[in-house]
């Protein structure tokens, strides 16, 4: 009986560990990694904010060129001072329809500009999400090569440990020197420090990628991808003209351009006359007192009102000039803007390519390294090389291998900053 109950208790027991320990979170791709970032991502939920702001703002500008209609009321009671009779006590109430007829344009400017604002921060979370997407695939690579690059350098400290032993062991024999021990011991410990500031880099790039995909900083992060692929280089296509087209930065200079010309027409606006008309109706009621018998009427009345400016010391012909002039700016600086896009084209480009042949160069280093390393280590152990031939050989193999996970990092993160210099 208790050897059945022992039997059945070991069955369960793993089965019940298995229900209490939580799985481990699978790994991020880097499209998951995007995708969380955009939903996430506090600078986003800002730029999404403002656009409703400025969308809200818009419709309350349309309203501008409707009939406002406002009721007000009053009550009022006067009693004389001094023991003067005078007294008199009332209400009145009224409703009052104000219209727009000719503001010179102003209204419609309002209207437009309100519109081309709401445009601008459209292209403001365009922006926003393009910069989310390059700053997270750059930090998604980096915390990748880091991965790597932790890798190898404790492939590295086991070789070292391993050739430690082996010089331990042939000293301890006798048939070995202490000063290469020693001098192993001390390569072996800068590859310990090595490994330590690799973690330390790769636990705060995935810091970084937890607070741009929204995660908490606790949490430990799995990346699936790889740093393998393919690292061709890119041929000059029509990214100039696709970033000119596309780009969020030149389209908000656009748009900022058109602002400061219907600035121009509110500006003029000023100095145009500015009619209104407004119908009101009153209701007054007023009890009877020494001096004003008992009164209630409703009177109706509809005014037309004229305001034109006559004498301003030349103050709206001198704001319209100002206006004129930002709207010049604003031109020279979508200008220089333009010429500053085509500028980072070439220069994505350029570092994209660089990067293509240094990968190449670098997969070429390390089979050369890795072979001279094969023979060091078969001459090493058949005597006919002494250690720091071989320690050298090793470090080479170490940071060849270390050149060429930097290498690929740096194309994907060049390749990352093309694809947002083109505003795709």
């Amino acid at each position: 009986m208790k050897l059945l109950f022992c039997v059945g208790l070991g069955l369960l027991v793993p089965g019940l560990y298995a229900q209490t320990v939580p799985a481990a979170p699978a790994p991020l791709t880097l499209a998951e990694c995007r995708a969380l970032a955009l939903s996430q991502n506090q600078r986003l939920t800002s730029a999404r904010r403002k656009q409703q702001a400025t969308e809200a703002a818009y419709r309350a500008a349309q309203t501008s060129r409707l009939p406002k209609l406002d009721f007000t009321s009053t009550g009022y009671f006067v009693r004389g001072v001094r023991g003067t009779p005078l007294q008199a006590q009332g209400i009145t109430g009224g409703l009052a329809l104000n219209q727009p007829i000719y503001a010179g344009g102003r209204v419609r400017a309002q209207i437009a500009l309100s519109g081309l604002n709401t445009q601008v921060s459209a292209e403001d979370v365009r922006k926003t999400r393009q910069e989310l997407i390059v700053e997270t695939d750059q930090t998604y690579w980096q915390a990748v090569a880091l991965r790597e690059q932790v890798a190898l350098a404790a492939g590295n400290r086991a070789q070292l440990q391993a050739l430690v032993r082996d010089l331990d062991n042939k000293y301890q024999a006798g048939i070995g020197y202490k000063a290469d021990l020693l001098r192993a011991q001390v390569q072996l410990r800068d590859a310990e420090v090595r490994l330590l500031r690799t973690r330390d880099e790769q636990r705060l790039s995935r810091l970084v990628l937890s607070q741009l995909i929204g995660r908490p900083a606790e949490d430990s992060l799995r990346l699936a991808e790889s740093i393998e692929g393919d690292f061709a280089p890119v041929g000059p296509a029509d990214y100039a003209q696709r970033a000119l087209a596309q780009r969020p930065e030149l389209r908000q200079l656009a748009l900022a351009n058109q602002t400061d010309s219907l600035q121009i027409v509110l500006a003029r606006s000023a100095r145009l006359p500015q009619i209104a008309g407004s119908v009101n109706a009153l209701y007054l009621q007023q009890k009877p007192s020494f001096l004003l018998p008992e009164t209630s009427y409703t009177p109706a009345y509809a005014v037309v009102s004229l305001n034109l400016p006559l004498v301003h010391w030349r103050e709206n012909r001198l704001l319209e000039s100002q206006r004129r002039y930002q709207a010049q700016a604003s031109q020279a600086d979508l200008a220089e803007a333009r010429q500053q896009v085509a500028l980072e084209i070439s220069r994505d480009l350029l570092r994209l390519n660089q990067a293509a042949r240094r990968v190449a160069l670098q997969r070429l280093s390390v089979e050369q390294a890795q072979e001279n390393q094969r023979l060091n280590d078969n001459r090493f152990h058949a005597g006919l090389l002494a250690l720091p031939d071989l320690l050298e050989a090793q470090t080479v193999t170490q940071q060849a291998a270390a050149a060429l996970v930097d290498a690929k990092a740096e194309y994907r993160i060049a390749e990352a900053a093309l694809v947002k210099a083109t505003g795709e």
